[in-house]
């Protein structure tokens, strides 16, 4: 055989071979370029992924925290409310009176302070006087002042001596008032109490 033909077929051969793999060489390229951006895809996706799980454990976080600040809370009331619940402590009230002043006296006669002090007095079904302070400190007092007292104790007394005016009467009292004194107080220990002391008012220095 002619060596030019013998060449020109292996060179045909080797043209075709040469296509062959040049097709397939575009085709893995085409498909390695639908891998790298499925892949990068892929990545993309984690990376959203991955954010939002940070985003969802830093809410968590915060959710947990808000939890436990909500849990101490409740054991600091818990633990005000068994304290208030043992409050044992006592307040004696006492009231004293002075004529020259009509002056109402509410003394706490006892060693515990008393806070948030509302004191009123009552007569029959009138408040006469009023007054509230912060604090009363042991021994301390609260002065409630009115002419009312002294008005009243003129009148009774003047009704006595209308009586004692009459022939073959004789009544020995003196004119006077009584009175309801009413106090609200928180104690020491934060329980809110109320009490009440009824008292017989007459003129005359503090008694």
């Amino acid at each position: 055989m002619d060596i030019n033909v013998i060449t020109g077929v292996v060179g045909a051969v080797t043209g075709v071979a040469g296509g062959v793999t040049g097709c397939v060489a575009l085709l893995q390229t085409r498909r390695g370029n639908k891998l790298s951006k499925e892949a990068n895809g892929s990545a993309e996706e984690a990376n959203r992924i991955a954010a939002e799980s940070k985003l969802v454990a830093e809410r968590a976080n915060g959710l947990a925290g808000k939890a436990n600040e909500i849990a101490a809370d409740a054991n600091s009331i818990s633990q005000r409310a068994l304290s208030v619940t043992a409050d044992q402590t006592v307040h004696k009230w006492r009231v004293e009176y002075d004529g020259d002043t009509s002056t109402v006296f509410l003394v706490n006669d006892c060693p515990n302070t008393a806070r948030d002090v509302a004191a009123f007095v009552r007569f029959k079904d009138q408040t006469v006087a009023k007054r509230r302070v912060d604090e009363v400190a042991p021994f301390g007092e609260i002065a409630l002042e009115s002419e009312f007292f002294s008005q009243q104790i003129l009148e009774d007394q003047a009704g006595i001596d209308r009586l004692n005016a009459q022939p073959g009467f004789a009544y020995l009292g003196r004119g006077s008032c009584r009175v309801t004194v009413h106090v609200a107080y928180t104690t020491e220990l934060g329980a809110r109490r109320n009490d009440e002391v009824e008292q017989r008012l007459t003129n005359g220095k503090r008694h």
